[in-house]
């Protein structure tokens, strides 16, 4: 089921985003529940329940990269995208993926907690500096498809993540780790080890992001294979309660126009 799920991720991918949610009407309870039905049989395997579980595409959020429009989503999912990893389903009547579309529309704050602690902010541009040199940063995180692949891309930092779950991450990055982030290590026959973030599995093969390569193996040549904790350090004690602050302020620039 994995290898023909809707990739929405790579399907809504793309150079601009198309503004802030689209309520073009109501939607009625049972098409929220019916769409919620063909969620979970399509597309809740790569995407999570919440569809917050692939990287830089909550799919709860009404923030879409190709057409925010009820339409554009309902052509999207029906038809594909050719060059990307979006197949065309037509399987899914209009009125199917009218409802998928309807239970997007439904999640509340597209499925992700709101971000409501308090978190000091600092300078931006001192946090740039941290993040380029005593933080490190660089050394494993990328910033739009720049620079190390070893953990998350960056970019849209801003964007999707809030400022205490950005603290948090900083400080505590094992606490919440979303589950595109998580990292994923296959055992080979001869007992070695690799270690990367998982992208995709089915029934035969496991595929990963380990450092900065795609890497893939049949899961019949593994002797095991799971998730294992984040990797990242915490820096409560690496870093100045001002160094955090001004990383923070920094991290919440990416994506925006005020990135120093």
């Amino acid at each position: 089921m994995r290898s023909t799920t809707i990739l929405m991720a790579a399907a809504l991918a793309g150079p601009a985003l198309a503004g802030p949610p689209v309520q073009e009407h109501s939607y009625a309870p049972a098409d929220i529940q019916a769409g919620q039905v063909l969620y979970q049989g399509n597309c809740a395997g790569c995407h999570g329940q919440a569809g917050d579980a692939v990287e830089g595409a909550d799919l709860g959020t009404g923030r879409f990269r190709r057409g925010g429009a009820d339409e554009d989503l309902i052509r999207i999912i029906r038809g594909g995208l050719p060059g990307t990893s979006m197949p065309p389903h037509e399987f899914l009547s209009v009125g199917d993926a009218r409802t998928i579309v309807a239970f997007l529309r439904s999640l509340p704050a597209g499925g992700m907690a709101v971000d409501e602690a308090e978190v000091r902010i600092g300078d931006a541009a001192r946090g740039r500096a941290v993040f380029e040199g005593r933080g490190e940063c660089t050394a494993c995180h990328g910033i739009d498809g720049q620079g190390a692949m070893l953990a998350p891309d960056l970019g849209r930092a801003g964007i999707e993540l809030g400022p205490a779950t950005i603290e948090r991450a900083i400080l505590d990055p094992s606490a919440e780790v979303r589950a595109g982030n998580r990292f994923y290590q296959v055992v080979l026959a001869g007992g070695e080890t690799v270690t990367g973030r998982l992208l995709n599995q089915d029934t035969h093969s496991i595929q990963m992001m380990s450092d900065g390569r795609l890497v893939a193996f049949l899961k019949a040549d593994l002797r095991g294979s799971g998730f294992v904790p984040s990797p990242m350090p915490s820096y409560r004690d690496e870093l100045s309660g001002d160094e955090v602050a001004d990383l923070v302020a920094y991290l919440l620039t990416l994506g925006s126009e005020d990135a120093p």
